[in-house]
């Protein structure tokens, strides 16, 4: 009999972030299900320990001992066990099989994912025209890879069922061992068969409620990876529209040397208190919200002449610079609008804050 055991193997890959790029028909669409092996990926690179997707663990049960029927009642019972617990070590290969399938899709998707999303970042960072075609075509790419996302979470769900179910069966095996040993009868050879089957079904049972787990802590890795995507989308998609990371198609650069109101970084409380007198969202690609502003700013200016107005970008806490720089060229975009409207300037304080409420850039309104 081997010792129980779950294999760790560590193999996993650096994040891969394309610094500069041909863009050749096939760059601008790579393949989404690439035919690189397991190996080539960590060759090449990948993803770290922190990006990774799923988790890394290989589970391999234990050897089942054999034993002789020593022709009493026990005897059978312990033949019966024997071969339940052989069922269930059968569907641990299995269920473990499909899920180093399952974690190679997604380790995969997630290369590719990252190889359209370095390409963009590629482009974006040195400039390029509003608007480019061929920019959307690689975001499309970049929602494609979140779809197989979607896909792989599902597939990890539904093994995590199966498995929770195997586990039950396993732990009840484990009882049903244990109440054989007072069933009468029974001679010395089954209490020896017996107490072996009852520790191989132990750790299995141990095995199973592992596997379990570490499927459970896939799916809420995932989950969270794919919100992380989807977000990380909508900011690059304002970008792609404005052709650069910045601020009215202007490079990203120190705040006092854009063309471009001033910002003040600011704190919750130092901004105008109580409810928002306008919210705009900026969690998808076009947000429908001049005609609420025109309203909201109408209201307030009618209810006071010499109201002030804090437009404040506000970005989530853990955002990345781009969620912020979006946040702000939102801001800035409605602090226009607002001139349009015939505010004056003066009657306008732009800030930026974070917010931990915040799931994506978004513009608030308040009035003093």
């Amino acid at each position: 009999m081997t010792k129980f055991a779950i294999k760790m193997s560590l193999s996993a890959v650096t994040m891969l972030l394309v610094s500069g790029c041909s863009y050749s028909s096939d760059a601008l669409f790579p393949s989404l299900f690439g035919s690189d092996t397991q190996e080539e990926i960590a060759a090449n690179g990948g993803l770290t320990d922190e990006t990774m997707p799923v988790g890394s663990s290989n589970f391999e049960p234990l050897e089942i001992a054999e034993g002789s029927n020593t022709g009493t009642f026990v005897g059978q019972k312990v033949a019966t066990f024997r071969s339940e617990l052989s069922q269930l070590q059968n569907s641990i290969r299995a269920n473990n099989a499909q899920l180093q399938q399952i974690r190679g899709s997604v380790v995969n998707n997630a290369l590719q994912y990252h190889k359209v999303i370095g390409m963009i970042e590629a482009k974006l960072q040195v400039g390029t025209t509003p608007g480019n075609p061929q920019m959307y075509a690689m975001l499309q790419s970049a929602q494609n890879n979140i779809q197989t996302m979607n896909s792989n979470s599902n597939a990890l769900s539904q093994l995590s069922s199966k498995v929770s179910s195997d586990a039950a069966n396993a732990n009840y095996l484990v009882d049903s061992i244990r109440a054989a040993y007072s069933i009468s009868g029974a001679v010395d050879e089954d209490h020896r068969q017996l107490r072996i089957l009852e520790n191989e079904a132990t750790q299995t049972a141990m095995l199973m409620n592992s596997l379990s787990a570490e499927i459970n802590s896939d799916v809420a890795r995932q989950q969270q990876y794919i919100e992380t995507a989807k977000n990380y989308i909508v900011d690059l998609n304002s970008a792609v529209r404005a052709g650069s990371f910045g601020i009215n198609n202007a490079p990203l650069a120190p705040a006092s040397s854009m063309n471009t109101p001033a910002y003040n970084s600011v704190k919750s409380s130092t901004v105008a208190s109580g409810k928002p007198l306008f919210v705009a969202k900026f969690n998808k690609s076009d947000v429908k919200y001049k005609t609420g502003l025109k309203q909201a700013v109408s209201n307030a200016v009618a209810k006071k002449p010499g109201v002030i107005f804090d437009v404040v970008a506000v970005s989530p806490v853990n955002g990345s610079q781009l969620s912020a720089a979006n946040a702000k060229n939102n801001a800035t975009q409605i602090f226009q609008d607002m001139i349009e409207m015939g505010i004056g300037a003066d009657k306008i304080n732009l800030a930026a804050k974070t917010s931990a409420e915040a799931t994506s850039s978004e513009v608030q309104i308040f009035v003093r």
